[in-house]
Formats: structure tokens, C-alpha cells, sequence
């Protein structure tokens, strides 16, 4: 993260906004980005500021695309984003600018008392507001995901007005606490929760005004672990709202927003209708089904499906034996009385054994496909990894750009984890079907080697607005295509000269961003012939320099144009490449790699060369097959060819012999 301590002048966003890295404002830092003193330039007077992003995460750039300029009564305006060169850091990071509220945070600091709200002004402050503010994102087809108390501020001084802060800085849901999250959310990974609906954003919002009611913020500080068993033990309810907690006026509304289930909860329709007047009954929640006979594990008991899921999936290795040796199913069939289930899990255990691959991924597998069956609404789970099928492509950017084990994904894209997870749905939609496909289609992408596919193809197709995260321009902030090639161009000057210009992630990332047909160029970039290889590469780069420009590119014309030399050595003609080693600098020069394309790839020029070294192999192989005829004494003579030399060798003796008897007697007559 950029220095508190910075003294580097103020750079500037969009030749708009002037931001201060000497003026950190950590009072309204977010998790993973710190806030800094911005000034608008256009002199519209307002305070301002910016807050800007680790280096280390996927931001929402499609949430920032979408939110832009929209207000709200209960939402803090975005006014602009983008990436901005950061002197402590030495490359571009991305920055988002806000309205600077003057109120401060509602929650000072974790675990301090604040003013509770009033139950008279509960409803003017906090439900309208917010209602409209998640009404005018929803419309914008975004979900905001980062609902808590330490992200609510007073915009005034008064402290009449409350708005919603940030959630474009870090992954959806990725620093809520898990007593935020309904349960399925709580238990993924912060990475792997994923966008979510409206109604993940409504249940965060039930527990934000639990909160504002008390003037404490009750379930930040609770162990995750913690958390997730109350959930699945006790209602979200009973194990918030008691107490006490929550005003006789308000319980209905809270048990509607904090509904544990998905289908029972409050959506924005409800919530108008509450705010207008309507009485509604929630719907009570239906107790899970428990067995009267215990299942031991791990030295504890547990009586229902998913406790014992959730208990497996914290204790992965040690959940393989009682899966394999039956005693799980024989549990679910004779303790828990659910022979379907049971049924399922024997069916899943058969087929997951019979795949052909090693041991331990046969058994993660098989432990995986059976607690997606036990709860169904859990994440996919693979040993340390839970994610929302929705959160998986969010969680391996995080992966790869933390650089950390990649391995797990790998196997959990490969083996089509999420096409089990969604058949242990037992329904299917429209959402459930574009999950199986894009399973199918991401591990064809990971089993497909050649560049433009693998691991890298999955991270840009499954999160689409990933930026490049190829070394070479990693910190140019690539997030269009058309920003490659000016990066490139940019870093080429600062590399090795025999560094490869396109690695597997540029490859992949032009791959998912540029949505035209490039089999061709990555088929001849898979090619062992280097010549071949480099030839796509170049005609991969020119395409794009054609269709997107920019008009020239001279630095990276330079360092491409010193890796040609598989392509000169292609030709066979030493008058050929000695042209175009004179002719390669001029259109380096130029900075156009269509030409230079063109120019090594001529078809016409290719035609010549390859009939010229044909008719030189065969003048070659003839010269070569008589000179060893001769050698070995096998010359055939042509007879007539000899006799006619014998006439003629016959001719020039007469010939020379009248010579000398003519000159001889002119000397005597002398």
C-alpha cells in the first residue's frame, strides 16, 4: 500500500481531480485502500477524496463503471476512477474518488459504543435512505456487498444524513465479517463469496440496523468459526435480534431482512411495502431435520446433515474414512432417515472412486461431492478452498496475484466441481445452467496447452474485469485491450531485449478481450519451428496495432525486431535476408507492425524463394550425382560425341602439320 509518509508531488486523474500523496486521510481509509486529500480542479468546491487500491487485489471495475455519478440520498457519490501513476509505489494504481462525508464513520473504531439511533427517527435516518440508496444500485445492475457499520458515514456535520460507503476496492463481500453474510457466504473464503443478489445486500443491511438500534456493532469481533456454527445451529434471529435488541416496531422488518433462507427473505418490494404502511408476516424458518441417533466425529456429536458437512469440511483429511468405510451412509439412512440422500451419497462415492487419477484427488473428490449432497446451499468445498461458484474466478485472481498455490483450482476447475455442485441443487434455472456450461467450457480452456488457454484463459474468462496480470505490464494497470499495446510499448525500454513479448497471460488476456477468432496465431505460436512461432506472435500483435493502433509503436517494433532473426533465417536466399536485415530497421522506425508483418511474411517474396531453392537443389543434385558417376568410373560416353571427336582431333593434326610445312618453306624461301 502507498506510504503514509509520502512527499511526491500531487498527481492527477483524468485531468480532473488532484490527489495529495502527503496527505493521507486514514480516518477514511477502507480495508485494502487508503484514503488520500483530493481536490477538484473544475473548482466545484465540494470536498473530495480518494481512495486508493492495494496492488495485490481485484477491484470492481464494472462496479465502478456502474455506480459512477449515480446519487442517492443513502449512498456516497463515486465521481471518478481510473489509474494514476503512484510515486511511492513506482507504477499505476487504481484510484476511485468519492464526496468526502464530514460527519465521520458511524462506527469510530471496531468495538466503540457510538449514539444509538433513535427508534422516532430510525425510520427518516436509516430504512428510507438505505431503501433508496440499494433501490438505485440495484437498478444499475450492481450489488453493493460491503454492508457493515464501519462502512456507514455521517455525511453532515449534523449527523442528519447517512450513506453507504465504498465497495469498489475490494473484492464483493471480501471484508465483510461473516456475521454479515448469510451463512453459505459466511463459510466461503472472503475472496470466493462472490457478487451475490439484491438479497444478500438486504441481509447485511438487517444486521447493520441491529447495530444502529444499539449503538455497538455486537458481531464484528465473534470468531468466524464461531459464527458459522451459530448460524447453522440457531436462526440469524435468534442469535442477533434477542435480547431485546430490537425494537417491538421494527421485528418485523429485521426477521424479514435477516431471514435465513434466500427464497424467504425481504427484497426491495417488501421493504417498500413495510416503509408504506403494509404489514407483512415473514415466514418462519422450517428447523433443520435431526437424528435422534448421533454421529460422532472428531470427538463431537452431531445430529443433523449439515453440522456434520460443515464439521467435515473443517476436518478434511479425517472426514475420508467414515465416508469410504459407509458409516456415513448407513447413518443417513438409518439415523437421519433420509434414504434418498443416502442413496445419492453411495452413487457419488461409486463414481468418484472409478475416475483414473491419483489417490488423494480421488478422495478430496469424493469428500467433495458428498458434502455438496449433504448441503446443497453450502459453497464448493475442496479442501482449504470454499467458494460460491460465483466467487471462484474473484478467488483465483487473488490466488495468482498473491502468488500463492494454484494447485487446488487447478483440480477444482479440471474435475468440474461446480457442474456437481449444481446438480446437488435439485433444481434447475437459468443461473444453475450458465454455471454447468461455463464448468464445461473452463476446464476444456485448463486442459488446452498451447497459449491463450490454461489457468490463465479460466482467471480472464471467470473474472472479466481482471486486469493483465502478465509480469511485463502488471504494473502498467492493463484493464482494456486497448491498453496493451501502449503498455508493451512503454515497458520496452526496461526489459531484457530477448525477453518474449507475449507470455501465456498476455496471450490469454488477448484471448478473452479480444473477441475475434485468434486460433490461427496461437496454433503457430504452439508451433517447436521458432520461425513459425515467432511469426505468429508477430502477426498476433499486428492485428491488434491494425484494429485498435495506436499509429505507431516504435519501442516495442524496436524489441520485436530484434527477435526476427528465425524469421530472416527462414528464407533461403542470402540476397533475401541480406534485404531485409537492411530493410527491418526502417520499419522499426516507423513503428508500424502490420508493414513489418507484410514485409516478412510476403507471400510473393515467400512463392520466389521457396522455387528458387528448389531449382537450386536440383542443379545441386545433379552436379552432385555426376561428379560421383565420375568418381566412381561409372560416366557412360556418348559415342557419337566421341567419334566426332576423333574427326575433329583428326582435322587438327592435318590442320597443324600444313602450318609448320608452309611456314617451313616460306623461311627458306627467304
Amino acid at each position: 500500500m502507498p506510504s503514509g509518509g509520502d512527499t511526491a508531488e500531487a498527481v492527477v486523474l483524468r485531468d480532473r481531480f488532484t490527489i495529495d500523496p502527503s496527505m493521507p486521510l486514514p480516518d477514511l481509509n477502507m480495508p485494502h485502500a487508503d484514503a488520500y486529500h483530493a481536490e477538484d480542479r473544475r473548482g466545484s468546491g465540494k470536498p473530495v477524496y480518494a481512495l486508493v487500491c492495494r496492488t495485490d487485489l481485484p477491484v470492481r471495475i464494472g462496479a465502478m463503471r456502474a455506480l459512477k455519478g449515480v446519487q442517492s440520498p443513502g449512498l456516497l457519490q463515486l465521481l471518478e476512477w481510473g489509474t494514476v501513476e503512484w510515486p511511492a509505489l513506482g507504477r499505476k494504481v487504481m484510484v476511485v474518488v468519492y464526496d468526502r462525508p464530514s460527519g465521520g464513520r458511524v462506527l469510530p473504531a471496531p468495538g466503540q459504543r457510538f449514539d444509538p439511533i433513535s427508534e422516532v427517527n430510525f425510520v427518516k435516518k436509516v430504512f428510507r435512505p438505505l431503501y433508496h440508496a440499494l433501490n438505485e444500485i440495484s437498478q444499475h445492475g450492481v450489488t453493493h456487498r460491503a454492508i457493515r457499520l464501519d462502512n456507514m458515514y455521517w455525511f453532515d456535520k449534523e449527523k442528519e444524513r447517512l450513506v453507504l460507503g465504498d465497495c469498489t476496492t475490494s473484492p464483493p463481500g471480501y471484508d465483510n465479517p461473516p456475521a454479515y453474510e448469510p451463512v453459505e457466504y459466511a463459510m466461503c473464503i472472503p475472496e470466493g463469496r462472490g457478487s451475490g443478489t439484491l438479497k444478500e445486500d438486504m441481509y447485511a443491511l438487517g444486521i447493520t440496523c441491529i447495530g444502529l438500534m444499539n449503538g455497538r456493532d455486537y458481531v464484528s469481533q465473534l470468531p468466524d468459526v464461531d459464527v458459522v456454527l451459530s448460524k447453522l445451529a440457531h436462526s440469524t434471529y435468534a442469535n442477533y435480534a434477542g435480547e431485546g435488541r430490537v425494537p417491538m416496531n421494527f421485528l418485523e422488518i429485521i426477521k424479514g431482512l435477516v431471514a435465513d433462507e434466500q427464497r424467504d427473505r425481504w427484497g426491495l418490494e417488501s421493504v417498500d411495502m413495510w416503509l408504506n404502511g403494509r404489514r407483512l408476516t415473514p415466514i418462519q424458518p422450517q428447523p433443520a431435520r435431526r437424528s435422534q441417533r448421533p454421529f460422532k466425529f472428531e470427538g463431537k456429536d452431531y445430529t443433523s446433515a449439515r453440522e456434520l458437512a460443515n464439521a467435515m469440511a473443517m476436518n478434511w483429511d479425517a472426514a475420508s474414512a467414515p465416508i469410504l468405510d459407509g458409516r456415513l451412509e448407513i447413518w443417513l439412512r438409518r439415523g437421519l432417515e433420509v434414504t434418498e440422500l443416502a442413496d445419492a451419497v453411495a452413487l457419488a462415492i461409486r463414481m468418484s472412486q472409478a475416475v483414473q487419477i491419483e489417490a488423494r484427488q480421488v478422495n478430496d473428490l469424493t469428500i467433495a461431492r458428498v458434502l455438496m449432497l449433504m448441503d446443497p446451499r453450502a459453497p464448493v468445498r475442496y479442501r482449504d478452498i470454499h467458494v460460491h461458484p460465483e466467487g471462484l474466478g474473484n478467488a483465483l485472481a487473488v490466488t495468482i496475484m498473491q502468488k500463492k498455490a494454484l494447485r487446488p483450482y487447478v483440480e477444482i476447475i479440471g474435475r468440474e466441481l461446480v457442474k456437481y455442485w449444481v446438480e446437488a441443487q435439485g433444481y434447475h434455472d437459468a443461473e444453475l445452467g450458465h454455471f454447468e456450461s461455463q464448468a464445461k467450457e473452463h476446464a476444456g480452456n485448463l486442459s488446452t496447452t498451447m497459449m491463450g488457454y490454461g489457468i490463465e484463459r479460466c482467471a480472464y474468462e471467470m473474472s472479466d474485469t481482471l486486469h493483465c496480470l502478465s509480469p511485463l505490464v502488471e504494473a502498467e494497470y492493463v484493464s482494456e485491450i486497448r491498453e496493451l499495446l501502449p503498455a508493451l510499448d512503454r515497458v520496452s525500454s526496461k526489459v531484457d531485449p530477448k525477453t518474449q513479448v507475449v507470455d501465456r497471460h498476455i496471450a490469454a488476456y488477448i484471448a478473452v478481450k479480444w473477441q475475434r477468432d485468434t486460433k490461427v496465431q496461437f496454433r503457430a505460436m504452439a508451433e517447436p519451428d521458432v520461425y513459425r512461432a515467432t511469426l505468429g506472435m508477430v502477426s498476433l500483435l499486428a492485428v491488434l496495432q491494425w484494429r485498435l493502433g495506436p499509429p505507431a509503436l516504435h519501442g516495442l517494433c524496436g524489441w520485436i525486431g530484434g527477435q526476427l532473426g528465425p524469421i530472416i533465417n527462414s528464407y533461403h536466399s542470402r540476397i533475401r535476408r541480406k534485404d531485409l536485415e537492411e530493410e527491418i530497421p526502417n520499419l522499426v522506425r516507423k513503428g508500424s507492425l502490420p508493414e513489418l508483418y507484410n514485409t516478412l511474411d510476403n507471400q510473393e517474396e515467400r512463392q520466389k524463394d521457396a522455387e528458387g531453392f528448389a531449382w537450386a537443389r536440383a542443379e545441386y543434385s545433379s552436379a552432385e550425382q555426376k561428379i560421383r558417376s565420375f568418381e566412381q568410373g561409372n560416366l557412360v560416353r556418348d559415342e557419337r560425341g566421341y567419334a566426332r571427336g576423333q574427326q575433329m582431333g583428326a582435322l587438327l593434326s592435318v590442320a597443324v602439320a600444313l602450318l609448320t610445312v608452309t611456314t617451313l618453306v616460306f623461311l627458306r624461301m627467304i
